[in-house]
C-alpha cells in the first residue's frame, strides 16, 4: 500500500487534501480498515475502504513544477472547441473528464467551458448554470492541488493560478 496518514492525494470529483486518519468500521460483522480523507475545497468527510483506494482513482498530489508546466497551457489556449453539438453529450463529456484523477481532464473542462460562455455571449444567449458549475469545478481542482502541494492557502494558490493561467480566479477557504 503505497499510502499511510499524512499523504498528500487528489481524490477524484472530490479534490486535493490528506488522508487524515486511519480507523477501523465494522459493517455487517466484518471489521474493515479505512481511511479518513481531509479535503481542502471540500467540507465533506469522505472515508474510505484502504482495500479500494487504487480502484477509486485517488493518486498522489502533483509536483507543483508538474502542476505549473501542466496549466500553463491555459494561458495560451484557455478555450477549445469541445466539438460537440449536442448539450446532454457535452455534459456526459464533461461527467467522464471529471471522474478523471487527471490534471489534463480539469484543463480539458477549463478550456471547453470557457469556448461555451465565449460562444454564447457573442450569440447574446445566457451562459447555463452547469457549465459554470463544471468550470468553478475543474478549477477548484487545480487550485485544491496547487494549494496542497505547496502548503499554502486556497487564497494564495488562486493568485498563483490567475498569475500563471491569466485566468481571474478567487478561491477562499
Amino acid at each position: 500500500m503505497k499510502f499511510k496518514v499524512g499523504s498528500k492525494v487528489f481524490y477524484p470529483s472530490h479534490g486535493a487534501g490528506f488522508i487524515k486518519r486511519e480507523k477501523e468500521i465494522e459493517f455487517n460483522g466484518e471489521k474493515k480498515k479505512y481511511f479518513e480523507f481531509e479535503l481542502v475545497t471540500n467540507p465533506l468527510s469522505i472515508s474510505t475502504p484502504v482495500d479500494n483506494v487504487e480502484n477509486l482513482g485517488i493518486r498522489d498530489i502533483m509536483s507543483i513544477e508538474k502542476i505549473k508546466s501542466s496549466i500553463k497551457v491555459l494561458k495560451k489556449t484557455p478555450s477549445v472547441n469541445p466539438k460537440v453539438k449536442d448539450f446532454n453529450t457535452m455534459l456526459n463529456m464533461f461527467k467522464d473528464l471529471d471522474e478523471s484523477s487527471d490534471i489534463e481532464a480539469s484543463i480539458q473542462i477549463i478550456q471547453y467551458c470557457n469556448f461555451v460562455k465565449k460562444q454564447r455571449e457573442k450569440e447574446g444567449r445566457l451562459i447555463p448554470i452547469s457549465i459554470e458549475k463544471q468550470l468553478e469545478g475543474a478549477i477548484r481542482n487545480i487550485v485544491g492541488e496547487l494549494a496542497v502541494s505547496t502548503g499554502v492557502t486556497l487564497k494564495t494558490a488562486s493568485k498563483n493560478f490567475t498569475k500563471i493561467t491569466g485566468i481571474e480566479v478567487d478561491i477562499e477557504e
